[in-house]
């Protein structure tokens, strides 16, 4: 099915001669061909289109074709079929009500800003660099020169509508809807509208955010064409590893290495916490794998007050690197102890004993 008004798309009315026609297609081509424009996508769509619209109106059968069925016109004149036909006939209610086409909105952005364990319990004020594009301030975003640098389109006259058969009143295909074209570009943006610009952005943090959290700078991504919304920046939170906190929802876990002295008779420990020490005691007798709980000392719940909890996992650290009279010192206590000293070592090599 047609999916365009052939003759908007060579800017063309529809009692234009052949020969026209022609004159006209190659005036385009010439404009819109891959080789004058390399790697612009936007260009070989237009040159594909207007070679599809040649194509038909070149061919007076075709054409003729073309001109009797409008919309339902098909290359291989086969009908249409019926989700076709619901399609055609949607778009032809669209056209009736359709508004003037507005310049689409900015792109929205990403940025990741790293942050440390540190940052997230106190919140921080954290000034990023953001590559982006803002409007030119020599067009004010229209990618014209200031004076005289566009026109009235000359093929919808202005509407933004393309012309002729009801049933393809769309956009014009030659001004994208806007209405005017540009006849002299921007020095300043070189038609584009926009500029690129690395821009200083400062950003709050609250405390308490995790590692994926978004925050959005409303208005501080890609800004837009013309009068058109900016996009959004959206800050994209990811919390470092801490080398000695593992986070645990708003609540924080640390593994304390004691040695066997401490476990055995008790101590007075010196822990770190995120905003400096504090001490803990350790009871005698204390087993490895012993969690101690320090309230209120983890991280900010977010939006509801109050903070986590600050763990410390007991763990026995094993001596290294013992020298030999080390090594005899540490055997000779350890066989002085009595066996009710390891009631549980006890019980299983009783355990033993009765499978033997």
């Amino acid at each position: 099915m047609a999916r365009r008004d052939y003759y908007n798309v060579l800017g063309i009315d529809r009692g234009t001669s052949q020969e026209a026609i022609k004159k006209a297609y190659r005036k385009l081509a010439m404009r819109w061909h891959p080789d004058r424009n390399p790697g612009d996508a936007s260009a070989e769509q237009r040159f594909k289109d207007i070679t599809e619209a040649y194509r038909v109106l070149g061919d007076p059968e075709e054409r003729a074709r073309y001109d009797r069925l409008g919309p339902l016109y098909s290359s291989d004149g086969r009908p249409p079929r019926p989700d076709e036909l619901n399609e055609i006939m949607g778009s032809m209610v669209g056209n009736l009500f359709r508004r003037r086409r507005r310049d689409d909105p900015g792109e929205d952005l990403r940025y990741t800003l790293s942050l440390s364990l540190e940052d997230v319990a106190s919140g921080v004020d954290k000034e990023i660099i953001v590559p982006r594009r803002i409007r030119c301030r020599t067009c004010g975003g229209i990618g014209a020169a200031p004076d005289g640098g566009q026109e009235k389109c000359p093929v919808c006259t202005g509407t933004g509508k393309s012309r002729g058969n009801l049933l393809f009143r769309t956009e014009c295909y030659h001004c994208d809807g806007k209405g005017h074209v540009i006849v002299e570009p921007c020095d300043g943006c070189d038609g584009a509208g926009l500029v690129r610009i690395e821009d200083p952005l400062l950003v709050k943090v609250p405390s308490g955010v995790a590692t994926g959290q978004k925050l959005k700078l409303k208005g501080k991504g890609d800004s837009a064409r013309g009068n058109a919304r900016d996009g959004d920046l959206f800050v994209i939170v990811n919390v470092s590893d801490h080398p000695l906190f593992t986070r645990r929802g708003d609540d924080l876990l640390a593994t304390l290495p004691l040695s066997y002295r401490e476990l055995v008779v008790g101590a007075d420990v010196a822990v770190p916490t995120l905003d400096g020490s504090t001490q803990i005691r350790i009871p005698p007798g204390t087993p490895t794998g012993r969690i101690f709980r320090l309230a209120n000392r983890g991280l900010p719940h977010v939006g509801r007050g109050g903070r986590g909890d600050l763990h410390y996992e007991v763990e026995l650290e094993i001596p290294q690197n013992l020298s030999d009279s080390e090594r005899d010192g540490l055997t000779g206590w350890a066989d002085a102890l009595p066996q009710e000293c390891h009631p549980r070592r006890a019980a299983f090599d009783e355990a033993v004993r009765e499978r033997s």
